[in-house]
């Protein structure tokens, strides 16, 4: 069974970052967050994660393999 995705354009996502920058800005400002526990929020990544590549020459390999 295909899943159906929704189509989203470049527009509107660009629309969307601004309106989350804003946001984060009035949150900054009214001291509702710190500059770091933002930067927690926004993060792909959380905080203490730790990454580990196995094997970077193979990674970089198919990386850069055309």
């Amino acid at each position: 069974m295909k899943k159906e995705g929704r189509e989203v354009s470049f527009e509107a996502l660009q629309r969307q970052k601004r309106r989350a920058r804003a946001r984060d800005a009035r949150r900054l400002a009214a001291g509702e967050v710190t500059p770091e526990q933002l930067q927690a929020e926004n993060s792909f990544v959380p905080e203490g994660t730790e990454i580990r590549m196995v094997n970077l020459a193979q990674a970089l390999k198919r990386h850069y393999s055309w």
